[in-house]
């Protein structure tokens, strides 16, 4: 039998999987390989290409029972499309959705509170790119908040990674106060990220990669705060 292509699908996406025609990818692989093939656009600065993908991807999720556990997902991924395509209203509105999505992990006690602090995060960083800066520090500030609820135990990678998303979430929070005009506020934001992120920075004991994503951002973080300690 012919390998039938589900019509959201990219042309290209298509044609990849088109290559098995004996063996059909069942869909959770084929939306796998959709947003593979958007991401690529997105990489290769064809951000109406890669929306146009992570559109279809969401169309099919919803169309598809055995692919809702896959919303959230997709929904992070066309955010992510928007901004690089500037179009910050639509990240926010998207990334609202995914927020939506936590409101259980978001109540006071839930288990699922690190769940809620990406959420709140990545509405808090779209608000940050549409110029809504008063918005962005309610978000950012709650996701550090929450952030700062979950358990550090664990092995040492595993306690490192989560300070580091705490210090990032201070760092782009204490952004958000500056653009909001609240500079005082600011600086002390900037200086509770760099100690944050300086215990990940200096730790000999985790891998590169996230000891030197964390350096990345602590330089970030002290480059903004000795320009704001500098006005």
């Amino acid at each position: 039998m012919p390998f039938r292509c589900p019509a959201v699908l990219l042309a290209s996406a298509c044609s990849l999987l088109a290559q098995f025609p004996a063996t059909p990818l069942p869909p959770d692989q084929q939306l796998s390989a959709l947003l593979t093939e958007a991401d690529h656009a997105r990489i290769l600065g064809d951000h109406a290409a890669a929306i146009k993908g992570y559109q279809a991807a969401l169309k099919w999720v919803h169309s598809e029972a055995a692919l809702k556990k896959r919303e959230e997902e997709v929904l992070n991924h066309l955010a992510a499309g928007y901004i690089a395509g500037q179009r910050p209203k639509d990240a926010v509105r998207v990334s609202t959705m995914v927020l939506d999505l936590h409101i259980d992990d978001c109540k006071p006690g839930a288990t699922g509170v690190e769940r809620c602090a990406d959420a709140q995060y990545g509405l808090g960083l779209a608000m940050m790119h549409a110029g809504d800066f008063t918005g962005a520090v309610e978000q950012l500030t709650a996701s550090v908040a929450n952030f700062a609820k979950v358990g550090l135990e664990g092995d040492e990678i595993f306690r490192m990674t989560k300070l580091k998303q705490r210090g990032d979430a201070e760092a782009l929070a204490a952004a958000a106060l500056f653009r909001a005009g609240h500079k005082p506020e600011a600086i002390g934001a900037f200086r509770r990220a760099i100690a944050t992120l300086s215990t990940v920075a200096n730790n000999q004991k985790i891998d590169p990669g996230t000891r030197g994503s964390a350096q990345t951002s602590l330089k970030d973080a002290q480059a903004s705060l000795a320009l704001l300690e500098q006005e």
